[in-house]
């Protein structure tokens, strides 16, 4: 009895992670969304009349909108509902295995990387980062021209930009232009892992 409550205990702390990270790609989608159109976070306020705080919290993955919400930034963002998560979810059902994926790895530094999404012309890429204990510096391979997000699955990350560092903990989130990056570190000696999203940025 005790082997099978903790089973169920499991599954709905998957399906919570699961969700926040449906959340924070919701969120993107909807700024690239935006950011394509020319609008202002306060502009589409007015146009939808969802408050400019709730966008806010829209576009930086900390809350999931309601149903309402959706249709109203589905009609004026001109998205239907269904893509406004990407083609991730809206094709028939794809499985990746844990050993499934384009990997990254180098004996050079603390980290292994894995492709688990990446859309047409890497406008938008989904790519789960392990940390091993240690410090990474150079980032010059990676698209320029992208905003990120990382999303902290397990462990701590402190994450040093030009201008100021970040102490992210279990289910916090960061959001910067790739160019201000200047160090991800891992302090602990337990691996952590984070997801790394990264858009493509409208001009």
């Amino acid at each position: 009895m005790e082997g099978q409550y903790e089973e169920k205990t499991e599954r709905n702390e998957s399906d919570q992670t699961v969700e926040e990270v449906l959340t924070v790609v919701l969120g993107e989608t909807l700024k690239r969304r935006r950011l394509e159109l020319g609008l202002s976070m306060e502009k589409l306020s007015q146009l939808s009349t969802v408050s400019r705080g709730m966008l806010g919290l829209i576009e930086s993955g900390k809350t999931t909108p309601s149903i309402g919400i959706l249709w109203k930034l589905s009609k004026t963002l001109r998205i239907p509902i269904g893509e406004m998560i990407p083609d991730l979810f809206s094709q028939s059902p794809r499985f990746l295995a844990s050993n499934e994926g384009k990997v990254w790895a180098s004996q050079k530094n603390p980290m292994k990387s894995r492709v688990l999404y990446q859309e047409e012309r890497e406008r938008f890429n989904l790519v789960e980062w392990i940390l091993e204990q240690g410090k990474l510096t150079q980032f010059q391979h990676l698209p320029q021209a992208h905003d990120i997000k990382i999303y902290q699955v397990s462990g701590t990350s402190k994450i040093k930009l030009k201008n100021k560092s970040f102490q992210l903990e279990v289910g916090d989130s960061l959001f910067f232009p790739i160019s201000e990056l200047d160090s991800i570190e891992n302090g602990s000696n337990i691996p952590v892992k984070f997801l790394w999203i990264s858009t493509k940025k409208f001009r």
